[in-house]
């Protein structure tokens, strides 16, 4: 081989480096996926409608909450990562200072949506987003990495679409987000150390093998959660049961009396699950799994207000659709 052609080859080697010059540190991985699914997991046990009942309130926690832990990761990170560069003599590629403003962009936006769905509806999608979110960070630093980052990264966002398309519970988004972090990022790191992605037979392979040991686990998981929360004492309502329903409505507009009551017809076998002789949240229709009123499963919807002269005397009729995820209203 000539010398010339040895000069090109390195020359062309060195462009490739140069282009794939983003290179992930073990401690942000670990870091991130730790945060991240601990968020995931966790966070209902802090801030839920028992700890802050007002809407406004529970919001703003939340906010402070995840503003304050990933802030305090973001800037962790930042420091481990410079000082992991400082030791090894070697400074941090312009690409990857980039893109890491780029991830703290997309934490930033996920906060500010958590907060905006308490206001504007939406909250069964949280987890999906962050799904997503976190799908497109992995995928932008896959851009300046090796091939299989890039894949994992839309296999992640496929994983968020899906499971919001599919209808899945909130409790199982929760758990298939949560896994995404912490399993999803350090394995992500294993797997991109040690699997040959030069083929796209074995990056299709290894990304196969990345969802399956993302989506086991969260299944899992969430399968023992609900099985460990079964009840122990129930109200079960037949079809065609009529129960009061009364609208405690807070409005400058209009005014609702407390003792109102509109009377509601059962249209499916229901069973509610009793805690203490009280209802705690937990129902099944027609024997089937059980869900929690905060797993965002029932969907309430009013699309139409439509003022009315009856008799001369006017009238408001609304229409609204009320189901749980999955079902067609």
């Amino acid at each position: 081989m000539s010398p010339h052609l040895q000069q090109l080859q390195s020359i062309q080697a060195m462009l490739a480096a140069g282009h794939r010059c983003v290179e992930l540190e073990r401690h942000s991985l670990l870091l991130w996926g730790m945060v991240g699914g601990g968020l995931c997991a966790f966070t209902d046990l802090a801030i839920n409608p028992d700890t802050f009942p007002d809407n406004t309130q529970r919001a703003i926690a939340l906010f402070a909450w995840l503003t304050i832990w990933l802030g305090a990761m973001s800037w962790l990170d930042h420091r481990l990562t410079r000082r992991a560069r400082r030791a090894r003599a070697e400074t941090l590629p312009f690409a990857q200072a980039q893109i890491t403003r780029a991830w703290w962009m997309l934490l930033a936006l996920g906060t500010l949506s958590t907060f905006a769905m308490f206001f504007h509806g939406g909250g069964v999608m949280i987890y999906a987003l962050w799904t997503v979110l976190l799908g497109l960070g992995i995928f932008f630093f896959g851009l300046f990495s090796r091939p299989l980052v890039e894949w994992i990264g839309l296999a992640t966002i496929l994983l968020g679409v899906i499971g919001l398309a599919s209808g899945m519970p909130m409790g199982g988004a929760r758990w298939l987000t949560a896994s995404c972090f912490a399993i999803g990022l350090p394995f992500a790191g294993w797997l991109t150390a040690r699997a040959d992605d030069s083929h796209t037979g074995r990056r299709a392979l290894a990304v196969a093998l990345w969802l399956a040991v993302v989506i086991a686990p969260a299944l899992a998981v969430a399968r023992y959660a609900s099985s460990a929360s079964l009840p122990t004492a129930s109200l079960s309502l037949p079809a065609g049961s009529v129960v009061p329903l009364y609208i405690d409505m807070n409005s400058a507009l209009v005014d609702i009396p407390a003792e109102t009551s509109l009377p509601v017809r059962v249209t499916r076998a229901t069973e509610v699950a009793l805690t203490g002789g009280q209802p705690d949240g937990r129902y099944r229709f027609d024997d089937g799994p059980w869900h929690a009123v905060r797993d965002g499963v029932l969907y309430l919807r009013i699309d139409r207000i439509r003022p009315e002269i009856a008799d001369g005397k006017p009238e408001i009729r609304m229409h609204s659709v009320f189901t749980f995820q999955g079902e067609q209203p």
